[in-house]
């Protein structure tokens, strides 16, 4: 695929250096979880790190991406989850109206966020 979708992994941004590094590293394992050049995986931050989620968007409709994933990796649905992406997403949109721009729902909103607990609190409890 020469123009394969990116998918945008989008998170606060952290003054703390390890922080950023962790959604770093945790976009290199989710990347692995997709069929080679199928989706780019990339991630973003919203403020206190780089690269911005304008600027990823920016950067991937430069090189010809024709859709981008917006996943907001966060717990709670908080001003950032309900405006600040929304409204990035937004203008990004209408900037690159040749790119489809999707916005999934927040990471604490999957069902399957649950499941996950549990499993730990039970390994936990045992």
């Amino acid at each position: 695929m020469t123009n394969p979708q990116v998918l945008l992994l989008v998170a606060h941004g952290s003054r703390g250096q390890k922080a950023n590094d962790e959604v770093r590293l945790l976009t290199t394992k989710l990347s692995q979880k997709f069929e080679p050049g199928s989706v780019q995986v990339q991630c973003a931050f919203l403020e206190l790190a780089h690269p911005s989620i304008a600027s990823s968007i920016d950067q991937a409709a430069t090189r010809g991406v024709r859709r981008i994933t917006v996943l907001p990796y966060f717990l709670v649905s908080g001003r950032h989850v309900t405006v600040d992406i929304p409204e990035i997403v937004v203008q990004k949109s209408s900037e690159h109206p040749t790119v489809d721009i999707r916005l999934t729902e927040y990471l604490g909103a999957a069902d399957c966020v649950v499941d996950m607990l549990s499993d730990m609190a039970k390994r936990a409890i045992a």
